[in-house]
C-alpha cells in the first residue's frame, strides 16, 4: 500500500506475484556479478572499463566502453531499469508497463541486428602465440574473432608478458573457448548469455530478457486491492461519476434512512460530520470495467496499472461535505427521486416536513482555488483578474463604466462563482493598485480576510464582497 503522489489516491494497493520474479533476478545479478570467470578485468584509471558482465550490461550504450570500434548494445541498461521499476516501485504505474514494452521489443530487435549482437562483436585479438629461441619475440598471430577477445592464445600470451616484458600491465582471467569464434553468429560469449540465458529458445531459462517476460506477464496479472483510497476533490465530473455506481447507489440510500445521522428536532438536514463518517473510508465495490472507468475523475487514476480490474474502492471526502453532497443530489436524480420531496425517516415518522436539505461548509479562498501553495493561489489570483482585464480597452470600458447598477452586477458576477471574501478582496485590489498580485500582496490579502472573517463571523456568501477591498491598501 502506497500513497500515490499528486494524485487524488490516498493510497494504492497492488498486489503482484513477484516473489519467484525477485528471486530470479538477484540470482541473475549474483552470477553475472563476476569479472575475471567470464574473461573480464577492467581497465585501466586512464582508460576505465567494466569490471564486471553485470557493469557491462548497465553500462551498455556508453561508448567508452566500446572495445576495437565495436557497439555496444543499445537498450540492455533500459531493460535492467525496467525490471527494476517494476519489482521495486511503490506503485507501478502504466509508463513502467509501457517502458518495459519497448525495453523489451528493443532487445530483440537488438539481438536480431548482426551488427549489434553481442556474439558478432569483432576484436582483433591474438589467435595463436608460440615462445621463439628468442625469449624477447615470441611468434604472435593476430586475426578478428567475434565474441569475445580474451583467446586461449590471448592467455598464453599474457602469462608470458606478465613474466617477461617490464610494465606490462596486462591480467589473468578465465577464457572459455566456446566465448568465441572466427564466423559471426557461432560464439556464445558472456555478454550474450546473461541476455538470453543457456537455453534452447531466444529468451532462454536465466537470461534477463526471460527474466523481463516474467515479470511482464506478472504485470498483466496485477490485482488492485481493496484498500485503495480516492479523496473525492473534484467536483465537476467525480459526483456525477460515483453516482452511476451501483454500491454507491445503494450506500447512500442507506446511509439517507439511517434515523441517526439526523439531530433532533424539526431539522430536515443530517448533522455535517456524520454524514461524511458514514461514507468516508467505507469500501464500495466496483462490479466491472464499466463502473472501474467511472472513476476515472480521480487525478492520477491513468498513471496505474491494472486500475481498470478494480474490484473495490475506498472513497474520503472533504469536511466540507461539498463532493459529498454533489454525489447524494446526483444518486437521487438518477434514481428519480425528488430531493424537495425525499421521505427521510423524520419525514416518515412526521417529525419534520418531506425534503432533504444538505449543508457544506461555506467556501474559503483555498477551497475555491483548490490549491494549497500559495505560488498556485498567487496564479489563481492573477488568472481571477484577467477575467476582467482582457485587455486595455475593455479595461477603460470597464473602469469608466459610470451606471452603478451595471457596476454592481458586474462585481456580482465575478464573486459569484468563487469564495465573495476573496473574489472581492481580488477585485477590488485591482481597483486599487491597477497590477498582478505579488507574494507579499497575498499575505495581505490572507490576513485582511481572515480578520474579516473573525469579524463577520455571523455574515455568509456575498454580504462583504463589495466591501472586502477596503481593507487593501494601495502600494
Amino acid at each position: 500500500m502506497s500513497k500515490f503522489e499528486g494524485t487524488d489516491f490516498d493510497n494504492v494497493s497492488q498486489s503482484i506475484n513477484a516473489n519467484a520474479i525477485k528471486a530470479a533476478y538477484n540470482a541473475w545479478k549474483t552470477k553475472w556479478s563476476e569479472g575475471d570467470a567470464w574473461g573480464i578485468v577492467g581497465g585501466t584509471a586512464k582508460d576505465p572499463k567494466p569490471k564486471t558482465v553485470l557493469e557491462q550490461v548497465m553500462e551498455h550504450g556508453d561508448a567508452t566502453y566500446a572495445r576495437d570500434g565495436a557497439r555496444s548494445i543499445e537498450g540492455l541498461g533500459d531493460l535492467i531499469a525496467s525490471i527494476e521499476e517494476i519489482l521495486d516501485g511503490d506503485v507501478i504505474e502504466t509508463e513502467h508497463v509501457e517502458a518495459l514494452d519497448i525495453a523489451i521489443e528493443g532487445m530483440f530487435a537488438t539481438l536480431k541486428n548482426p551488427k549489434w549482437n553481442p556474439r558478432n562483436i569483432p576484436f582483433e585479438t591474438i589467435v595463436e602465440f608460440a615462445e621463439t629461441d628468442d625469449p624477447k619475440k615470441p611468434n604472435v598471430v593476430k586475426r578478428t574473432m567475434y565474441g569475445h577477445y580474451r583467446t586461449k592464445a590471448y592467455n598464453e600470451y599474457t602469462e608470458w608478458a606478465l613474466e617477461n616484458k617490464k610494465g606490462f600491465k596486462g591480467k589473468m582471467a578465465t577464457t572459455n573457448k566456446e566465448w568465441y569464434n572466427e564466423k559471426k553468429g557461432k560464439a556464445r560469449p558472456p555478454l550474450w548469455q546473461a541476455i538470453t540465458g543457456e537455453g534452447t529458445t531466444q529468451t532462454g531459462k536465466g537470461g534477463i530478457l526471460a527474466i523481463a517476460r516474467d515479470a511482464k506477464d506478472a504485470v498483466n496479472k496485477i490485482k488492485i486491492d481493496d484498500d485503495t483510497q480516492i479523496a473525492v476533490y473534484n467536483i465537476s465530473t467525480g459526483p456525477a461519476q460515483l453516482a452511476q455506481i451501483k454500491s454507491v447507489q445503494e450506500k447512500v440510500i442507506e446511509v439517507l434512512q439511517n434515523p441517526n445521522i439526523y439531530p433532533a428536532g424539526k431539522q430536515r438536514a443530517p448533522v455535517k460530520d456524520r454524514l461524511n463518517a458514514a461514507f468516508s473510508e467505507e469500501s464500495y465495490a466496483i462490479r466491472n470495467k464499466e463502473e472501474a472507468a467511472l472513476l476515472s475523475f480521480a487525478k492520477g487514476y491513468d498513471r496505474i496499472a491494472n486500475i481498470e480490474e478494480i474490484k473495490s474502492v475506498k472513497l474520503r471526502f472533504p469536511a466540507s461535505n461539498k463532493s459529498l453532497n454533489a454525489v447524494i443530489r446526483n444518486v437521487l436524480k438518477n434514481l428519480g427521486e425528488d430531493i424537495k420531496q425525499y421521505q427521510t425517516p423524520k419525514a416518515k415518522d412526521g417529525t419534520a416536513s418531506a425534503g432533504l436539505t444538505l449543508k457544506a461548509e461555506p467556501k474559503s479562498w483555498s477551497d475555491i482555488l483548490k490549491v494549497d501553495e500559495e505560488k498556485s493561489i498567487i496564479a489563481a489570483a492573477n488568472r481571477f483578474i484577467n477575467r476582467i482585464k482582457f485587455d486595455n480597452s475593455e479595461t477603460k470600458r470597464f473602469f469608466q463604466q459610470t451606471d452603478r447598477e451595471y457596476q454592481r452586477k458586474e462585481k456580482n458576477r465575478f464573486t459569484q462563482e468563487g469564495d465573495s471574501y476573496f473574489g472581492g478582496a481580488v477585485k477590488n485590489f485591482y481597483d486599487q493598485n491597477k497590477r498582478k498580485i505579488t507574494m507579499a500582496d497575498l499575505q495581505r490579502i490572507k490576513s485582511q480576510i481572515d480578520t474579516q472573517r473573525q469579524a463577520n463571523n455571523q455574515n455568509r456568501y456575498g454580504t462583504m464582497a463589495p466591501d472586502a477591498g477596503r481593507f487593501l491598501t494601495r502600494g
